[in-house]
């Protein structure tokens, strides 16, 4: 087992669906990124334990016979994934949540509360194409920055091409902080050597996603951020991100949290 300093990529082991094509796109990325993968689940009732610990020791020891040079974990804890979040980041050093299910209501508990990204595999991705093509939607919140940094991250280690898909809207106050968004990306992309461009959209900030998501078929990741806080519609239809992640078939998803500060990945 690797140092306790060490950041991890967690694979959340409760949720099986796409299972083997999460466990394959969280070692692509924990490699590139030389990072731990760590098999986690979590438990309330004991008699669970055991059999999570039987799971994720086995799964770990196939990971280890074909990637003899990924540092592999476990973890196991006690408690709900919400209220584990915070412990898993702060103790646990985890930079990256990855399953391959829906966002359910357990897990938008716990993403509001995480300073860390939530990854959603789709099946079928193909494991030869990497994550070669990027689209990161660009409102007028500041939160969109977290969105761009991890698309910098992506870009410097995976050689990722990143496009910045750039809302359009009317009002002046709006469209002069899509604007700034955009400035902002582009300065910290400027300092670095992967490709990037700027994709102008016909769309506003309210639409923008929805469009990336229409748009994302032509790509191998989508990155944006989450809601900072909950409107009426959201309690009706449920969150944006909810309804986005949730319709999306073939790519897969890295979702941001505005709502908390994000830890920066050490390089």
């Amino acid at each position: 087992m690797s140092k306790i300093e060490d950041q991890r990529i967690l694979i959340f082991c409760n949720e099986k669906k796409n299972i083997k094509q999460t466990i394959i796109d969280a070692a692509f990325l924990a490699l590139k990124l030389e990072k731990e993968v760590c098999f986690f689940a979590c438990y309330n009732k004991e008699k669970e334990k055991e059999q999570f610990l039987k799971e994720t020791t086995s799964l770990a020891s196939i990971l280890k016979k074909d990637l003899p040079q990924l540092p592999v974990s476990t973890l196991v804890l006690k408690g709900k994934l919400y209220k584990l979040i915070k412990e898993l980041g702060e103790k646990y050093n985890s930079i990256m949540l990855c399953s391959g299910g829906k966002v359910s209501n357990t897990y938008l508990k716990a993403f509001y509360n995480s300073g860390f990204p939530f990854y959603f595999s789709r099946e079928g991705r193909s494991v030869d194409k990497g994550f070669k093509r990027i689209i990161i939607p660009i409102d007028f919140r500041n939160g969109t920055k977290d969105s761009v940094l991890w698309g910098s991250y992506l870009g410097r280690f995976i050689g990722s091409e990143i496009t910045l898909l750039k809302a359009k809207d009317n009002d002046n106050d709006l469209s002069v902080k899509v604007e700034g968004g955009i400035a902002s990306a582009l300065k910290l992309y400027n300092k670095f050597s992967f490709s990037y461009k700027v994709a102008e959209s016909n769309v506003s900030s309210w639409k923008i996603h929805t469009k990336a998501m229409e748009l994302s078929d032509k790509y191998d990741l989508l990155i944006f951020t989450g809601s900072f806080n909950v409107i009426l519609p959201d309690k009706i239809f449920g969150p944006f991100e909810k309804r986005i992640v949730n319709k999306i078939n073939s790519t897969s998803v890295l979702l941001i949290n505005p709502q908390a500060e994000m830890y920066v990945i050490c390089s």
